[in-house]
């Protein structure tokens, strides 16, 4: 394993922003190991990536964002891995903290500024939460942040299977039953034209924590 760590990002049509994104994560160190996963993208998303040096892998057609970083962690060599979204939602200069608390912990959550995020999405946030911290027994703050941080190992051992918007939800779950050591480090986001979650992506994701809940007693 190398010493340094690798930045996950995960992208779908983000010609227009990833370019900013890795230049924020170049800007903090020349050193870390970008790799972008394009997930069937109808763009430029991997020539920008390309272009700009980074590992890139192209899907043929849209998977997921579970099966993106998933195949990005299988592609990584290094023992810390960030995971960052492509549309500038989250500032890479915060990525060392996230990255930093993987000394004491296997999982690294970012939890987001609840003022910073739109009102119409605070309450589909705090749903999610409500049902996985029942479903987890935990006290998690942000329970769908992307912007997260893992040990490879232990990312591995959790088996995770789920491709789409229940990718962060099952992180969690499979972490607390496993033991797993999990920090959340508070981050700052921006909400530029992000169309939020749609509704039957949010329905599925309320289900598969609903099935983990009756799982759990």
């Amino acid at each position: 394993m190398e010493k340094t760590l690798s930045v996950v990002i995960p992208a779908r049509n983000e010609g227009e922003k990833i370019g900013k994104v890795i230049e924020g994560i170049r800007a903090v160190s020349k050193e870390y190991r970008i790799i972008v996963v394009d997930d069937g993208s109808e763009d430029n998303t991997s020539e920008v990536a390309k272009s700009l040096g980074c590992e890139t892998y192209r899907l043929g057609k849209n998977m997921g964002k579970g099966f993106a970083c998933r195949l990005g962690v299988e592609k990584s060599r290094t023992e810390r891995i960030v995971f960052i979204d492509a549309d500038m939602q989250f500032y890479p200069e915060e990525i060392p903290r996230l990255a930093g608390r993987l000394e004491e912990c296997e999982i690294v959550i970012g939890t987001r500024i609840t003022k910073q995020i739109p009102i119409q999405r605070r309450f589909s946030n705090w749903f999610a939460r409500t049902l996985l911290n029942s479903a987890a027994k935990s006290k998690y703050k942000d329970v769908l942040c992307g912007f997260r941080a893992a040990r490879k190992e232990s990312f591995q051992k959790l088996g995770l299977e789920r491709n789409r918007y229940e990718f962060e939800a099952e992180m969690l779950i499979k972490a607390g039953r496993k033991g797993m050591r999990v920090c959340e480090v508070p981050v700052k986001v921006r909400y530029l034209d992000y169309p939020g979650m749609p509704l039957t992506q949010s329905l599925k994701l309320a289900f598969y924590i609903i099935r983990q809940r009756l799982k759990s007693k």
